[in-house]
C-alpha cells in the first residue's frame, strides 16, 4: 500500500497532508509539533582541526559535494542566529527556483530543495501508515523569475527530479490560488464567483474562480478559473525591502560621500538580501571588506560605515533582515514598534511605523493593486467575495487598498499559512483517488 502526500512547498514555510474523512490532515513537520516548517537551511562548514576559529570549504557547491551537516527549518534559524559563521544558511530556496541559471546553479538548488522534500517526507514517513509514492505539490501561477512559462517548467523540473531522487514516482502540480479556493470552497452552501488574494511569501496569485458544492469533487478546475495574474510580490521580499528602507539609514545606505553625493547602494542591498545564496556570497567575499574599507575612507559619516563594518565582520544579514521581519509582523497590530538592534551596537535602535512600512511596500502595493485589476479585467466580471490568505496578507495597507477596488463586495480572511495546504489536501485525494 502506498499513499499520496499533498505538499505546499512555501518561500517562507512549507505544509504537507492528506485528507481524512473528509477533512484536511496537516502533519506535525517541525520538533515542536509545528505543522509548518520553515523553508530554511543551515549548512555546516567544517572546521579546520589545527585552528579553532577557522573554517573550511566556504562554498555551497563544495558544502553539498563534501555532505556537510544539514539543519532545517527552525533549527536551521536557531543555529544561524548563535553561529552566523559555522555554515551556509538558505532561506526560501523557492524564490530562485524559477530565476534563470547556470546548470551548476541548477544542480545546487535541486540538491537544496531535495534536502528540504527530504525532511518533510521522513516526517510524513513517521506519521504515516505507508511510503509516499505520489505527490502534489501546490506551485504559484507563476514563479519568480523574468522567463516566466521557461523559468515555470525550470522550476518544475527542478522539483520533478528532487522528488525523484527520494524514490517518488508520481509527481503532480496544483496553482496554489486554485487549492486556497478549493479549501473556501468547503464552506460554501451555493454558487459565488471568488477572488482569491494570495499573497504569499514569494509570490502574489490573484484569481477569480467558480465555486460551490456541485464543483467540489472535480479536481480540474481550469474550466472554473475565470482569469488568473501573478507576480513575484512576497513577503520575504517585503523584509528585505522594510529593512533596506527601514534600517539600512543606520549603516550608512545614502549618507553623502566626501562631496556630497550618496554613497553607492549595491552593497547595502546585498547585505539583506538573505534569499540570494550569490548576493550573501558577493557581500562576505573578501572583496566586498575592502569595498567597506573604501566607503568609510570617502565618507562623510565614517561612523555608520563602521555599524556597517561590523555587519560584516559577525555575519548579521539575517539578524537584520530578522529584526525588519518582527517589526513588520508587529506594525500589523500596532501603529510603531522600536527596533532594538544591540547585536550590532549597544543602545542602537529604530523607530518604524505603519506609514514608514507602508510607504517601504508601495511598490508592492501598487502592484498587488494593477494584479487585482488585470485579473477582474481579464475575467470581465465582478466577484461575489474576497478571499484573502498567505502568510503577507495581513500587512497594513491590503484592507484599504480592497476597500478601494471593490468597496461593497464582502472580504473573507481564510487561515493565514494554512488555506493552500489544506485545500491541496483536497486536490490530492481527486487527483489520486
Amino acid at each position: 500500500m502506498s499513499r499520496y502526500l499533498a505538499v505546499d512547498f512555501g518561500t517562507s514555510n512549507c505544509a504537507a497532508g492528506f485528507m481524512l474523512h473528509h477533512q484536511p490532515q496537516l502533519l506535525q513537520l517541525e520538533q515542536d509539533g509545528s505543522r509548518y516548517l520553515s523553508s530554511a537551511l543551515y549548512i555546516e562548514r567544517q572546521r579546520d582541526p589545527d585552528d579553532d576559529e577557522a573554517y573550511l570549504s566556504g562554498s555551497l557547491t563544495a558544502l553539498l559535494r563534501q555532505q556537510q551537516q544539514v539543519l532545517i527549518g527552525k533549527a536551521a534559524h536557531q543555529r544561524y542566529s548563535h553561529d552566523p559563521l559555522g555554515g551556509i544558511f538558505i532561506r526560501s530556496p523557492k524564490s530562485m527556483l524559477g530565476s534563470r541559471l547556470t546548470p551548476a546553479q541548477t544542480e545546487i538548488y535541486t540538491q537544496v530543495a531535495t534536502l528540504l522534500l527530504q525532511q518533510i517526507l521522513q516526517q510524513a514517513g513517521t506519521q504515516l501508515d505507508a511510503p509516499v509514492t505520489q505527490l502534489l505539490l501546490g506551485r504559484p501561477v507563476h514563479f519568480q523569475g523574468l522567463d516566466q512559462a521557461v523559468g515555470d517548467a525550470r522550476a518544475e523540473q527542478i522539483l520533478r527530479e528532487a522528488a525523484r531522487r527520494l524514490g517518488v514516482e508520481e509527481v503532480m502540480f496544483a496553482f496554489e490560488p486554485v487549492a486556497a479556493a478549493v479549501e473556501y470552497e468547503r464552506t460554501l452552501a451555493q454558487e459565488q464567483l471568488v477572488l482569491v488574494v494570495d499573497i504569499g511569501g514569494g509570490t502574489t496569485d490573484i484569481s477569480l474562480i467558480r465555486l460551490g458544492p456541485q464543483l467540489a469533487n472535480k479536481f480540474d478546475r481550469n474550466p472554473d478559473l475565470l482569469a488568473h495574474s501573478g507576480r513575484r510580490i512576497g513577503g520575504v521580499d517585503m523584509d528585505i525591502k522594510f529593512c533596506i528602507y527601514g534600517l539600512m539609514s543606520l549603516f550608512g545606505r545614502q549618507s553623502p560621500d566626501l562631496t556630497g553625493k550618496p554613497l553607492p547602494a549595491s552593497l547595502f542591498s546585498d547585505a539583506v538580501n538573505i534569499i540570494d545564496i550569490h548576493a550573501q556570497e558577493r557581500f562576505y567575499a573578501p572583496a566586498s571588506w575592502d569595498e567597506l574599507q573604501l566607503l568609510q575612507q570617502k565618507a562623510a559619516q565614517p561612523d555608520l560605515l563602521q555599524r556597517f563594518s561590523t555587519v560584516w565582520q559577525q555575519h548579521l544579514s539575517y539578524y537584520l533582515n530578522q529584526q525588519a521581519e518582527q517589526a513588520k509582523i508587529a506594525l500589523t497590530q500596532q501603529p510603531q514598534v522600536q527596533v532594538v538592534l544591540d547585536r550590532v551596537e549597544a543602545g542602537l535602535a529604530q523607530q518604524l511605523s505603519q506609514q514608514q512600512l507602508t510607504e517601504a511596500l508601495y511598490q508592492e502595493l501598487a502592484g498587488i493593486g494593477r494584479l487585482i485589476q488585470d485579473c477582474l479585467q481579464g475575467a470581465q466580471s465582478r466577484p461575489d467575495a474576497v478571499f484573502v490568505t498567505g502568510g503577507s496578507s495581513a500587512i497594513p495597507g491590503i484592507a484599504p487598498l480592497l476597500q478601494q477596488l471593490l468597496p461593497d463586495v464582502p472580504v473573507v480572511r481564510g487561515d493565514q499559512f494554512g488555506s493552500v495546504g489544506m485545500g491541496l489536501c483536497k486536490l490530492g485525494q481527486l487527483a489520486f483517488a
